[in-house]
């Protein structure tokens, strides 16, 4: 495992539409620490843990997200990505691309895991109690209040996206089943990210008003965060230059997920 970590930055107000995005993760959650509509709150910290599959799925899925989640002074976020991406024998620059990317989001910290049972590989199964190992591991020095991490499809349908969702699920359950009354309170929640039907994945900033009626209908469990800088998205996509292809290229221009995230909670 690989840790590169910084101490806390200075964070920028949140813009008003994303505060309330925010608010509302906070409030569907009964968190206690509380975004206002009109400022910045910092009560508690919050640890949030961002958990992928490969170096660039930070960048070409939760951008969004991490933008603002970053804008939210009580946040410390946190990535865990469970594989240095090394199906081609290029893991090393994946991981200092990766390192770059957490540079400019100014996450407080990462960790890569490397382990055989995890390798990148769309003909690789990932175990479901390595990926609980990880997270009973990384949650033993830091208590996390929010986990956010892939839903059943995957965004792309990518096996080791899919096994993110479902060794996270299994932990999840796990953690229920065995917790006592006092320690039911410490779980964190998890919140996944919503795939899309292949139309709407592909139609950029166009998904925006069906993906917010979807946010008021489903207030309770269902939370969208618009990206406040797009731009900034595309340049983490570029960091991670050995897999900036020319199809990527045209994916990251009209990926709804460039341009917004919707989180649900997982059940």
């Amino acid at each position: 495992v690989i840790v590169a970590s910084t101490s806390a930055v200075a964070l920028h107000a949140l813009a008003r539409r994303r505060r309330r995005a925010l608010a509302q993760l906070e409030l569907a959650s009964g968190a206690a620490a509380v975004v206002s509509s009109d400022s910045t709150t910092a009560s508690a910290v919050t640890n949030v843990l961002v958990l992928t599959a490969h170096p660039d799925d930070e960048s070409y899925f939760f951008a969004p997200t991490i933008q603002a989640l970053k804008r939210c002074e009580n946040a410390r976020v946190h990535l865990c990505c469970l594989s240095n991406g090394d199906a081609y024998g290029d893991g090393e620059t994946r991981k200092a691309e990766l390192l770059r990317v957490k540079e400019m989001f100014a996450l407080d910290a990462l960790v890569v895991v490397d382990t055989e049972d995890l390798r990148d590989g769309m003909t690789t199964e990932w175990p479901s109690e390595t990926i609980g190992a990880v997270l009973d591991a990384y949650s033993e020095g830091v208590a996390f209040d929010y986990i956010i991490t892939f839903d059943k499809k995957g965004v792309s349908g990518h096996v080791n996206h899919t096994a993110t969702y479902e060794g996270t699920k299994a932990w999840l359950a796990n953690k229920r089943a065995n917790a006592s009354v006092d320690d039911e309170q410490k779980i964190p929640e998890v919140w996944v990210l919503e795939s899309t039907n292949a139309a709407r994945k592909l139609s950029g900033v166009l998904d925006f008003t069906t993906s917010l009626a979807e946010s008021f209908i489903d207030s309770k469990d269902r939370v969208l965060f618009p990206s406040p800088n797009p731009l900034e998205v595309i340049k983490a996509c570029r960091l991670h230059k050995s897999q900036f292809v020319w199809y990527r290229k045209l994916f990251v221009v009209f990926s709804r997920f460039t341009y917004m995230n919707t989180l649900r909670r997982m059940d």
